[in-house]
């Protein structure tokens, strides 16, 4: 009885005033988050090659912060709920313009490009959605332009 009183009272002071530990993989968790929620807003977009784009979003994840995925599997279908799904972007771009680096940025970018092209073509849809999150990351054109062609050639490479 008073262990578990104990370990509430702890929960509810970690809650309150975390620990820097606990801060730190809050933060992680709120990027990881933020990332996949963008990255599976470009993969609902096209009607076609859901699976490949599936693939792409883990490969991604897996390539931005090694999420394994079996581990990357709940939070895509956290991501993915109707409930969860972002109403705005300004949450997760807020949180990559304040812990990204303008390089790391322009990876993300070339990375949505990638889930973008996943089935082979990007429709005007994703081509929009992501130049828009382009813009709010502040990646400048050329980057955004570069990464783009580095996906096309890419899949061009691929298809061969």
């Amino acid at each position: 009885m008073l262990t578990s009183l104990l370990a509430k009272l702890r929960d509810l002071i970690e809650d309150i005033a975390p620990s820097p530990g606990i801060r730190a993989r809050r933060e992680a968790l709120a990027m990881q988050t933020a990332c996949c929620g963008l990255l599976m807003e470009v993969a609902q977009l096209g009607s076609t090659g859901a699976g490949r784009k599936g693939k792409a979003v883990s490969q991604a994840m897996w390539e931005e912060f090694g999420i394994p995925n079996e581990e990357l599997a709940p939070m895509i279908k956290n991501v993915t709920r109707p409930e969860n799904r972002l109403t705005s972007y300004y949450g997760a771009v807020a949180l990559i313009n304040k812990g990204y680096a303008s390089e790391q940025k322009a990876q993300f970018i070339e990375r949505l490009w990638r889930v973008a092209m996943a089935d082979g073509e990007i429709d005007m849809y994703e081509d929009q959605l992501v130049r828009k999150l382009a813009d709010l990351l502040y990646v400048s054109h050329a980057d955004f332009i570069l990464a783009k062609h580095r996906v096309q050639g890419g899949s061009e490479t691929l298809a061969k």
